[in-house]
């Protein structure tokens, strides 16, 4: 490696979650690729919009690439925030693309290098450098070889790493024990926790991994607000 390669390496990838860049060292590593996990309803979707609208704001074209929900359906949900998101959609700053309609076709099942091929051409012809995928979850009842998940995953994010895009992959948590491939094999991991204090729903994000970035891993509040995600610099009790 190039001693140029290794310095941009220092840079960072603005997150735009507010709160959350001050405790992963000031941000994402460029061309790195990150999961984003927790329960259903939990933020992970709003956070990965945020991350593409950060980079919009900054003329950085981003994509989203739904692996089972319309993403029709995600916009309208987004739209619920202050984040310009229809402005960025039109002038196509952030493009959405529907994958699901594919995968989730009775008559044929890809395989997961297929799968990641096709993710991969969608990221090679809009040109981003940021991108998010969601969702990975229940993937290995959808596609026909689920015994090579580990594998086709390892060269997808290699392939990723080598396009310089900065990725965010979400997934279920379904067990908080329970860690999958993707757990191990990209290089940071976010984990979003839901908690039942006094009959009221107390969020908290824990930066589980960070490879190469100095972090802080305990529990920190979280908060749903008018733009979309904040971390609080604070115990979540």
């Amino acid at each position: 490696m190039y001693v140029g390669e290794i310095l941009k390496s220092l840079d960072r990838v603005p997150s735009g979650v507010p709160g959350l860049d001050d405790i992963i060292g000031g941000g994402f590593l460029p061309g790195r690729v990150y999961l984003i996990t927790g329960p259903p309803g939990s933020g992970k979707t709003t956070m990965g919009v945020q991350f593409l609208v950060e980079g919009a704001r900054n003329g950085e074209k981003g994509v989203f690439v739904s692996l089972v929900e319309d993403p029709r359906i995600i916009l309208q949900d987004m739209l619920r925030y202050n984040f310009g998101l229809l402005g960025y959609v039109k002038s196509k700053t952030i493009t959405f693309h529907d994958l699901g309609r594919i995968l989730l076709r009775a008559e044929y099942r890809l395989t997961w290098n297929e799968l990641f091929n096709s993710i991969l051409q969608i990221i090679n012809e809009e040109g981003v450098k940021r991108a998010v995928v969601d969702s990975f979850t229940s993937m290995e009842h959808l596609v026909k070889d689920p015994e090579n998940k580990r594998w086709a995953l390892g060269r997808f994010i290699r392939a990723l790493q080598e396009l310089e895009t900065t990725t965010l992959i979400t997934s279920e948590m379904l067990q908080g024990d329970a860690y999958t491939d993707e757990h191990y094999l990209v290089d940071g991991v976010l984990v979003i926790h839901h908690f039942m204090r006094n009959y009221q729903m107390v969020r908290a994000l824990q930066v589980l991994k960070m490879r190469g970035v100095p972090h802080d891993s305990n529990l920190k509040r979280i908060r749903f607000t008018d733009e979309g995600i904040r971390v609080y610099n604070e115990a979540p009790f």
